[in-house]
């Protein structure tokens, strides 16, 4: 949590760092312009100190790039900004258009800071994704905030430690935190990371260079994720990913991953309830509980 805070711009420093105990419960610190700064977790604490203004946070967003704007500017068109080990920073506000697509972000409304912890999850995870020594390709559910990206480090870092070769396709730079190439948060001894590539040529690559047995990566979301994916599953390649959605049925109406489970790609969904880290549901290949 110090490191965290060191990132941010002084006058934020100042608001926050009186109320540790609340940062270290919290999941997200929400920051609006001329509203309160909330502290968000199973409880919400309002900071009691002057709501900033669109200066304020227009610096504060400057602090998180380091002064250079220019430098981040392809994850800020698509409306976040990733810290140095792990934490994500949502960032909304006046998008400047060009031919119909983002070309810059130039005032900022609000942020949400996600913060990025290494975290025990639910146990029998590994169980669902390795049965005896055969490993399972397995896709994880839940609605945002509640462990994907978490469970997803963990079950690297265990496996990992079981003997798996795997390879980490991190290309928002969430799930192992690396700092020039070299991952800050524990994804396991035997974990080959490439990061800040999209997803789709960075399964590619991996499957090419690293020869792991099993692939893991955040949030499907595109065709091509979906098809990177289904090429994995030629070479005989495991894989592990998540994606948004409340049940099984939610992601069965998402394009992209209604045609990976229409390939059996997935051999068991796995859906987390409501505490970070928790096991609701399992489902095989077919829709049915296990």
């Amino acid at each position: 949590m110090d490191k965290l805070l060191t990132q941010f711009c002084a006058p934020f420093q100042a608001a926050l760092a009186p109320y540790e105990a609340e940062l270290m419960h919290a999941r997200e610190i929400r920051i609006r312009v001329g509203k309160p700064i909330l502290l968000c977790g199973k409880e919400e604490f309002a900071v009691p100190a002057p709501p900033p203004d669109a200066r304020q946070l227009t610096t504060l967003l400057l602090a998180f790039c380091n002064q250079a704007l220019y430098a981040h500017e392809e994850q800020l068109r698509q409306g976040f900004l990733t810290l140095p080990y792990g934490h994500r920073v949502g960032v909304c506000g006046h998008m400047v258009m060009q031919d119909g697509k983002p070309l810059r972000l130039s005032g900022v409304q609000g942020m949400n800071v996600r913060i990025a912890r290494q975290m025990a999850c639910d146990m029998r995870a590994v169980d669902v994704v390795r049965h005896g020594r055969a490993l399972r390709s397995t896709l994880i559910v839940s609605p945002p905030g509640l462990g994907k990206t978490t469970m997803l480090r963990e079950l690297a870092r265990q496996l990992s430690g079981l003997g798996v070769q795997v390879a980490l396709a991190d290309e928002r730079g969430e799930l192992a935190a690396c700092v020039q190439g070299v991952p800050q948060l524990d994804v396991g001894e035997r974990t080959d990371v490439m990061d800040n590539m999209p997803k789709a040529e960075a399964v590619q690559l991996l499957i090419r260079a690293m020869s792991p047995d099993l692939v893991v990566s955040d949030e499907i979301g595109s065709a091509q994720d979906a098809e990177a994916l289904m090429d994995a599953q030629r070479c005989g390649v495991k894989v592990l990913c998540s994606a948004h959605g409340a049940s099984y049925g939610d992601v069965r109406g998402r394009s992209a991953v209604r045609q990976l489970l229409r390939e059996g790609v997935f051999e068991r969904v796995m859906v987390l309830g409501k505490d970070v880290g928790k096991i609701l549901a399992v489902y095989d290949k077919e829709g049915r509980p296990c």
